[in-house]
Formats: structure tokens, C-alpha cells, sequence
């Protein structure tokens, strides 16, 4: 497409049906369609995602992977709806280029229209040239115009089409809102409402919980109380088959030592008895040794004298270690 045009003398350009489009208003058409990409990139991705958390509900890996589909979807739009704005933007550099080259040629034309040209002072050759400039400016006037037209009409039902996405987006995603809030109370009614359900059977599954610990602890006391009464009774039991066994051990060690003792008494009053016998038997002969000697005693040169006899010298003496009886004889002083 040749950039060659020529633009009509109010600085416009020509528009779609043949309306003159002002530059200034292609610019900030441009502008729109730049601030609302903007706009919808930070409106739509990524979508709010802070859905509250609940007891029991939709799955959250399902809803993470369904929330991320979406915004993969929403970011291809948003690419498609970049790219068509992005072309809208081409599209209006273009349309400047074409004016600014429109503006070149229209000054051009303009200081050779300045210049008067004689049609006599012309030759055929020069005339043919002109009228050929004339038919070629008035085929890039012509072209141009349809160009910018074709730009115009493409740029204007690209911007349709965005806009007509965006709000069909727009609603789209309202609804999909408004649907998912309502699933949301009705998922948080029907959550409360089971949850207010399981309270009252955890309250009363508690209440039977605690019937059935209190009727466990009364049968666990009860038994304790029957275990430890046996016990005691058991115990009780042995103690006096103790108490009788050490009574008995006692009783038979009592008759044991009264027999032994009664047996060492007899042994020693035996002992006693022979005792007394063998110094019955020492005082008699000591009695008899000492009249003897009395009788002899006038018989003798000297006079003899004799002792006193000791009750313990004359057991010990007529007595041995065996028990047998001794006798003594006087010694001669």
C-alpha cells in the first residue's frame, strides 16, 4: 500500500463512509483502548481466590485447579485482547504516518499550486506530466482514503469486539460471582446446619459417654469394694491360720522346753540326791576318822590337834570329778 495521500483541506482524515476522522480523536481512541486493557489486566487476572475455608464442602484441590483454569483461559483472552489492541495501536501509527505523509504532500501541492503555470507557457510534454501528477494524486488520494477507511472500520470493530468480549468477560464473571457466592451460603448453611446437627449428637453421645463412665466407675468401685472385702477376709483368714500355727509352734515349743527343763530338774535333783549322799557318806567317815583319831590322839608323843572340818573342802574331797567318793588321811605334822 503506497504512504503517498493526499488530505483535504480541514486536516482531517477521511474516516469510515467517507467521514472526516480527526487525528486527535484516533489518538486518544488509542489511549481508551490502551487504559482499558490496563484496566481489565488488573480487574480480571488473577481472580480473588480467598474463598473462606470450611469444615466440609468442595474440595480446595478442585476449586484451586478450577479458580487456575479460569485465569489461564482469562490470560489468553487478555493476550488476544492485547494483541487486537496492540494491532489497533499499528493501526493508528499507520493512520499518523499516512498523515503525516498526507501533510508533506498536501504542502507540496500546495507550493506548486502557489507557483502559477500557464497552460500556453507549457508545452505538451510538461501539460501531460501534470495532468499525470494530478491523475496519480488524485489514485493515492484515493487509495489512501480507502485504506484509511479499511484501518478505521478494522480498528473500530476490533475495539467492538474487545469491548463486546470484555463486557460478555465482565458478565460472565459477575455471574460465575454471583453463582459462587450463592453456592457459598448455601454451602455455608448446609455447613452450619450439619455442624449444629453433629453438636447436638457429640452433646448427647457425650451425655451417654458419661452415663456409661458413671455406671463403669460405680460397677469398677463396687468391684474393687468386693475384691478388697475378699482380700481382707482372705487376709484376715490367713492371720488367724498364723496366729494358730505360731500358737501351736508356741504351745509345742512351750511343752518342749517345760519337758526339757522338767527333765534337767530331775537330772539335777538326781545329781543333787547323789550329792547330798556322797557328803552324807564323807561327813560320816570324816566323823569316824576323827574319833579315830581323838582315841588315838593320847597314844601319840605330842598331842595332836585336830582341824575343823569345812563343809566345802570335804565335798570337794570326798567327792572326785566321776562322782565317786575319796577318802583322805591325815598327815603327819
Amino acid at each position: 500500500m503506497e504512504r503517498r495521500m493526499r488530505e483535504s483541506g480541514d486536516g482531517r482524515v477521511p474516516g469510515p463512509a467517507g467521514a472526516p476522522v480527526d487525528a486527535q480523536a484516533a489518538g486518544n481512541h488509542t489511549e481508551v483502548l490502551r487504559m482499558v486493557a490496563v484496566d481489565a489486566r488488573e480487574d480480571l487476572v488473577p481472580l480473588r481466590t480467598d474463598f473462606d475455608r470450611a469444615w466440609r464442602g468442595y474440595d480446595t484441590r478442585q476449586v484451586r485447579e478450577y479458580v487456575l483454569g479460569i485465569e489461564s483461559e482469562l490470560r489468553l483472552l487478555i493476550s488476544d485482547r492485547d494483541a487486537a489492541a496492540a494491532n489497533a495501536e499499528d493501526l493508528a501509527r499507520q493512520l499518523e504516518e499516512l498523515r503525516s505523509e498526507n501533510d508533506r504532500l498536501r504542502e507540496k501541492v500546495d507550493r506548486v499550486s502557489r507557483t502559477p503555470i500557464e497552460p500556453d507557457g507549457l508545452s505538451e510534454r510538461l501539460l501531460r506530466m501534470v495532468e499525470l501528477a494530478e491523475d496519480e494524486a488524485a489514485e493515492i488520494t484515493e487509495r489512501a482514503r480507502a485504506a484509511a477507511e479499511r484501518s478505521w472500520a478494522a480498528a473500530e470493530q476490533a475495539g467492538r469486539r474487545l469491548r463486546e468480549r470484555h463486557e460478555r468477560m465482565v458478565t460472565e464473571l459477575d455471574e460465575r460471582r454471583r453463582e459462587l457466592a450463592a453456592e457459598h451460603d448455601q454451602l455455608m448453611a448446609r455447613t452450619r446446619a450439619e455442624v449444629d446437627v453433629m453438636a447436638k449428637q457429640a452433646a448427647q453421645n457425650r451425655r451417654k459417654q458419661e452415663e456409661q463412665a458413671a455406671r463403669r466407675r460405680e460397677q469398677i468401685e463396687n468391684d474393687f469394694a468386693q475384691v478388697m472385702a475378699a482380700r481382707r477376709a482372705k487376709a484376715l483368714q490367713d492371720i488367724a491360720e498364723r496366729e494358730r500355727h505360731a500358737k501351736q509352734e508356741a504351745d509345742r515349743l512351750i511343752a518342749e522346753a517345760t519337758d526339757a527343763a522338767k527333765q534337767l530338774m530331775d537330772e539335777a535333783q538326781a545329781k543333787a540326791d547323789v550329792m547330798d549322799e556322797l557328803r552324807r557318806r564323807t561327813a560320816e567317815g570324816l566323823q569316824a576318822t576323827f574319833k579315830l583319831l581323838s582315841e588315838a590322839a593320847p597314844l601319840l608323843s605330842e598331842p595332836f590337834q585336830v582341824p575343823e572340818p569345812r563343809n566345802e573342802n570335804v565335798s570337794e574331797a570326798g567327792t572326785s570329778g566321776n562322782g565317786r567318793e575319796t577318802s583322805s588321811e591325815p598327815v603327819a605334822g
